[in-house]
């Protein structure tokens, strides 16, 4: 039984695809759409195994990915040579980001922003980004509040995913949760089981931390760094965000 603590390697890196295969996922379009409308190079913040990157780069976009996980990236270089793409990929934390080149876009699909749990480290993750910017570029960043939890913390095991590996085998994903509500911290227990042919191969346990961010609270932490122009959108059809949407994607300007 293997013990991991929140990072996308092991299991998670192997799994990850059978969750999201394929080329177009909800906020394809729209990603697509926010690099077109302000045009040069761009860096996907937690690119993993080339979800978006990949499909970006077959139509011509110029794209490159950043990411800590080096499985993740390994798959994601597999997958190009499969695609007759090189993308360019960077192992660094966001917190950390440090790249010989800046930027027209810098974007974080899947509220990837939400893992870096220490607020001092969050705002030098902004601050990083920033300072990659290029002048007129601009940042993406989804984040969500987990309102089902707030309510009512799912402290009990509950299946998340179920998918199949090319073996056949089948990956079932059961979760837990908790909630630090004064800290704003999601706390998730992740239990991952593999079977085939009635027998358990494999299982592994994670944990994963998420921290929220409430609508003015983040938007001034962007003014703070110097960002202007602070949108928020509701939803990936960039909709106005509502009292009543837990989803959230803030796009501001350097």
């Amino acid at each position: 039984m293997a013990l991991n603590s929140g990072s996308y390697e092991g299991i998670i890196a192997d799994t990850y695809d059978i969750w999201f295969s394929g080329d177009s996922f909800e906020d394809t379009d729209f990603y697509e759409k926010m690099l077109t409308e302000v045009p040069g190079r761009a860096l996907e913040i937690g690119c993993g195994t080339g979800r978006l990157l990949l499909p970006y780069l077959q139509k011509g976009l110029d794209v490159e990915g950043v990411d800590p996980s080096s499985e993740m990236l390994d798959l994601c270089r597999d997958k190009g040579r499969q695609r007759g793409v090189a993308p360019v990929l960077y192992e660094q934390y966001m917190q950390d980001l440090n790249l010989p080149g800046t930027y027209k876009t810098i974007f974080i699909p899947l509220a990837s922003f939400m893992l870096v749990i220490d607020r001092e480290e969050a705002i030098r993750a902004l601050e990083l980004m920033y300072n990659h910017l290029e002048e007129g570029g601009q940042v993406i960043i989804p984040l969500f509040i987990p309102r089902e939890q707030l309510s009512s913390p799912r402290k009990e095991w509950t299946v998340r995913r179920v998918g199949q590996r090319n073996d056949g085998a089948e990956i079932v994903l059961n979760q837990a949760s908790d909630i630090a509500f004064n800290e704003q911290v999601q706390t998730n227990w992740n239990r991952y089981e593999i079977y085939k042919d009635g027998l358990m191969l494999e299982s592994a346990f994670t944990t994963s931390k998420l921290r929220w961010y409430y609508k003015h609270e983040f938007k001034m932490m962007l003014e703070h760094i110097g960002f202007t122009d602070v949108a928020i959108y509701g939803n990936y059809s960039c909709s106005t965000v509502t009292d009543d949407q837990s989803f959230m994607i803030f796009r501001a300007r350097k």
